[in-house]
């Protein structure tokens, strides 16, 4: 499979966008395409859809065409969108870069396949072959997203160069959200010809500074801003690293999604002219399970401390 190769410009920022339900378990699209405008007019370059704390493999495929069709009508066009893809099938994941591309999406995120665990490097290989030859034309513009601690199945640096030696062209970048320092820089070393992106903002600074290319973070769902400086400049941020500290001593999306909740005033009060307090940005979909009262006032107490510091706004 032969692909032309095209310059491109620096990855940056993508706000990894968490998805608003209401309470009767529909997604909110009105809030949901105001904030993907708040996190862009904030800072963020594009926004990733249906990733992580998105919430995305518990999204259908309707919903997914609704989202996107909200996203155009709300004037947020394909460059300015990622896509992630939550299936497994070969068949089916050929068919979701279909629909992704349709778009105009800048890249797609795309896991390995999540449902087997203890798979060789050839066993992997095998499959990401299949999609991209079942895909066609549309294996394009693709991002890796490693996340061992939630698909179970680790892309390795060696894999990652086979594959680019194998399919030159359709990969452009990896998504490290493994938080393990002693992958991420490794990673940096061998692939620093493609777009190398964050999920662990805790690492982010370090990592730019070493040619990393930004990042697709949750955290960006509540401080773009600050978060732009450490994605473009590799400028550290001690702040934002004890907030996600703080995120990370619970269930993260749940977490993510209450502080979006608390934060009303800073985030939710401002999108899509709502009121203060939209309870919305709390609720998650099973098998994920919201934080309980304790939870979410003990997260929003030390929220306040952190923010009340100055360093972060």
């Amino acid at each position: 499979m032969q692909r032309v190769s095209h310059s491109r410009q620096r990855f940056g920022l993508s706000v990894a966008l968490a998805t608003p339900f209401r309470q009767t378990g529909e997604i909110d699209l009105e809030s949901m395409t105001g904030h993907a405008s708040f996190c862009l007019e904030g800072g963020c370059d594009s926004v990733t859809l249906f990733g992580t704390t998105g919430e995305g493999a518990s999204i259908g495929h309707a919903e997914r065409r609704a989202v996107i069709a909200a996203m155009a009508a709300a004037g947020i066009t394909g460059d300015r969108l990622v896509v992630g893809i939550s299936s497994t099938a070969v068949d089916d994941v050929a068919g979701d870069l279909g629909i992704a591309h349709a778009t105009g999406c800048r890249a797609i995120l795309l896991p390995p396949p999540f449902y087997f665990k203890n798979l060789t490097d050839d066993g992997i290989f095998d499959w990401f072959g299949s999609v991209f030859g079942r895909a066609g034309e549309n294996a394009r513009n693709i991002i890796l997203y490693h996340i061992p601690s939630v698909t179970g199945v680790a892309l390795s640096v060696d894999l990652i160069a086979r594959l680019r030696t194998a399919f030159p062209g359709v990969i452009i970048g990896v998504k490290d959200s493994t938080g393990d320092w002693s992958y991420t820089e490794p990673l940096l070393a061998a692939h620093r010809d493609m777009a190398v992106l964050i999920g662990d903002e805790r690492h982010l600074a370090a990592a730019v500074r070493l040619g990393g290319e930004g990042a697709i973070c949750g955290f960006a769902n509540l401080h773009p801003g600050e978060m732009r400086a450490m994605a473009w400049q590799g400028t550290d941020n001690e702040t934002i690293n004890d907030l996600v500290e703080l995120i990370v001593d619970h269930p993260v999306v749940p977490a993510i999604k209450a502080l979006m909740a608390h934060a009303h005033g800073h985030v939710a009060g401002q999108v899509a002219g709502k009121a203060a307090g939209q309870v919305e940005w709390a609720h998650v979909r099973a098998p994920l399970t919201a934080l309980n009262g304790q939870q979410r006032s003990a997260l929003g107490l030390g929220f306040d401390r952190l923010i009340s510091s100055g360093r972060a706004a």
